[in-house]
Formats: C-alpha cells, structure tokens, sequence
C-alpha cells in the first residue's frame, strides 16, 4: 500500500511540475508586429494592383542601397511588362532587364532577366513590324481609293467620248 501511495504522489508531483513548465514557457508579453520590408510592401502593392507605388517603392530602395539591389531592378522590369498594368511600358522593363544583366552578372535572376529581355526584343520587333504593316495596309488603302476615282472618271470619259462620236456621226 506504501508503495502505491509513494507512486501516486510520484506520479502527482511529475503532472504538477510537467504543468508548471509548460506554464512558465509561456510569454508574458504578446509579440511585438514586425515592419514589413520593403520588398513585401513592394509585393503587397503589386498584388493589390498598385502598379506604379509598387516601382516607386522599388526605385526607392534601389536608390537606397546605391544601385546595388538586382532584386529592385528585376521587380521593376516585371511591374513595368506586366500584362495587367495599365501603364505597362516594355521599353522600361528592357532597360531594368538590361541593367540587371550589366550590373549584377552574378545575380541568381540573371538567366530569367535575359530570358525577359530575349522576349521583349521580340515582341518590340513583332510591334514594329505590324506598324510597318498597318502603315503599308493604310497606303495601299488610299492607292485602291485613288485608282477607283481614277478608272471611275475613265469610265465618265469613255462614256462623254462615246456620247461625242455618235453625236459627230449622225451629222
């Protein structure tokens, strides 16, 4: 019987002090909320579709860490070629893209900046290829309207030489 008293306080006394630990481990003080860095306030902008705060707030910590941030450049290029900007501007993402490859050659966004940069090359020449297209379509518009008018006055002119000969025949 002693030996099952002895046991139960035993087993008392570990639960108590297993309970206590726990208790003391606890904080006292909640957790003080961090700042948000500046790139997930850049992210955050980004995401809420603030694309111009968002590259005002890469630009600013590019300017911050002199010109030494690879990460701030890449973000700049993908907000400035981003499909759901309505600002979009590819020649400034070529320019960030380019810059990051010149700058920071060992960057790890190296190889995804000079695909970028492959891309917006060939969209900007596909670009111009079209308007070159548009403005030869436009040309070739007003050439078929110019040739119209002329072969519908050849046409008022055969007519108005024809009307001329029979009225010089019947006389």
């Amino acid at each position: 019987m002693k030996v099952i008293y002895r046991l139960t306080i035993l087993i008392g006394l570990i639960l108590v002090s297993g309970c206590s630990a726990v208790h003391d481990s606890e904080p006292l003080v909640p957790p003080v909320a961090k700042r948000p860095t500046p790139f997930e306030r850049s992210q955050a902008l980004f995401s809420q579709g603030q694309y111009d705060a968002a590259y005002d707030e890469n630009q600013r910590i590019f300017k911050e860490t002199g010109n030494a941030s690879d990460v701030a450049l890449f973000n700049m290029g993908m907000i400035s070629a981003h499909s759901a900007n309505p600002k979009k501007n590819y020649g400034r993402a070529l320019t960030s893209f380019r810059a990051l490859v010149k700058e920071h050659p060992q960057s790890e966004l190296i190889e995804p900046a000079k695909t970028w940069i492959q891309v917006l090359e060939e969209y900007q020449k596909v670009a111009e290829e079209k308007r070159t297209l548009v403005k030869e379509r436009e040309s070739l518009v007003q050439e078929k309207e110019k040739l119209k008018y002329t072969l519908e006055k050849s046409r008022q002119l055969d007519v108005e030489i024809e009307k001329r000969r029979r009225e010089t025949l019947r006389r």
